[in-house]
């Protein structure tokens, strides 16, 4: 799991920041660990004081423990931000093959509002806040700059309850960790956005620990939408391949894509299909389509409703109906780009087979989609 280029960073690119053995710095003592952090430019660890306390600074920068590898777990630390702005967190269960791994970030310029805190998975590489952001993956909080704030998480199975100031309850309980890693590596970061890149974290009081019988999950997952009337639970998925390939294109005819095979995705939970779970972004091959064939015994016409990071070219039979960016950021500075039943196609359907191809493009922050179809 390398780092990325620190000077083209992008804020959503920033909080998936890991560490590798050949792009790191001499390791770093700090509260009984050794920390090995990366050295790209204009990244920064060292340890120093601030706010009274010896503390573990880390800007434009991960640290990771090299000889620690843990499944269930107690993670326990206090951080403060040098400014009210920044991604601040931690990687557990990572596995630096694979770029597999559960992370938790608070976001100190969302202080107070519903995405102040992000539990997300990365899956091949490639995060999720844009696919997976209800109320068991993000919560609001206060979270002040230049002060302690504790931040504990216990993991257990594919359960975890994530503690932020307030001790007493948890202020996320996950009831389905997303990784497929069960083990893994744990790092500490802190990450800013491309406009204010001097700012950083502090860490102190750090407990990194197997879980005991004494350990427990006491969170309940909190209520969600229920899934809705006609979700596509099931797509088939192409290889992936370049998005020029097919960003002019009106029809599929030619196109390569269509007979290199196909793999079958079910959705998650909240029926959204992670596109990265078949194959990481390799190469810039960042577009994959996806196929639903529907089969009606007379002429109707059905509405589908869909969702998609970062864009689409939807096709029925062959020929484009619909293009859109739903990136972040695409439609104004404060749009998010998180996946929703918010787009809808008429679909006038003339009886018999007709195939619905969207051919799915991903930039950063997640590669997903997500459709329903009415009756």
């Amino acid at each position: 799991m390398p780092i990325p280029n620190l000077k083209r960073i992008t804020a959503a690119a920033a909080i998936s920041l890991s560490i590798s053995a050949t792009a790191a710095a001499n390791p770093i003592s700090f509260e009984g660990y050794e920390w090995k952090a990366g050295d790209a430019d204009g990244s920064v660890a060292r340890v120093e004081s601030y706010l009274e306390r010896d503390a573990l600074f880390l800007r434009r920068n991960a640290a990771m423990i090299e000889d620690l590898e843990l499944g269930d777990m107690v993670i326990e630390y206090d951080y403060a931000s040098t400014h009210p702005s920044g991604f601040i967190g931690v990687n557990f269960r990572a596995n630096e093959q694979t770029a597999n791994l559960e992370q938790f970030y608070t976001r100190p310029h969302q202080s107070g509002q519903p995405d102040a805190t992000q539990y997300m998975v990365m899956t091949n590489g490639s995060a999720t806040w844009q696919l997976h952001a209800g109320p068991n993956e993000a919560t609001a909080t206060e979270l002040p700059a230049a002060t302690w704030i504790k931040v504990r998480i216990v993991a257990i199975g594919d359960r975890a309850d994530i503690y932020v100031g307030d001790m007493s309850a948890p202020l996320i309980h996950v009831p389905r960790l997303r990784s497929v890693s069960k083990s893994g590596k744990v790092a500490l970061y802190a990450s800013d956005r491309p406009w204010m890149t001097e700012t950083g974290a502090y860490f102190s009081n750090i407990s990194i620990r197997a879980a005991t019988e004494d350990d427990q999950i006491v969170g309940t997952a909190k209520e969600t939408e229920p899934a809705p009337a006609g979700l596509i639970e099931t797509f088939q998925v192409s290889t992936p391949f370049k998005e020029e390939v097919i960003s002019s294109a009106y029809t599929l005819e030619g196109l390569e894509a269509l007979e290199t095979g196909w793999n079958s995705l079910s959705v998650e939970d909240d029926g959204v299909a992670n596109l990265a779970r078949l194959s990481p972004i390799q190469d810039g091959n960042n577009t994959v389509l996806i196929k639903l064939a529907l089969t009606e015994e007379r002429a109707t016409t059905r509405m589908l409703r869909f969702g998609y990071s970062d864009r689409v070219r939807l096709y029925v039979d062959g020929k484009l109906i619909y293009a859109g960016n739903a990136q972040w950021r695409a439609r104004d500075h404060r749009f998010l780009g998180t996946v929703a039943l918010v787009d809808q196609i008429a679909l006038h359907l003339p009886g018999g087979e007709t195939e619905i191809i969207a051919a799915v493009s991903e930039s950063f922050g997640g590669w997903g989609f997500k459709a329903a179809l009415s009756d």
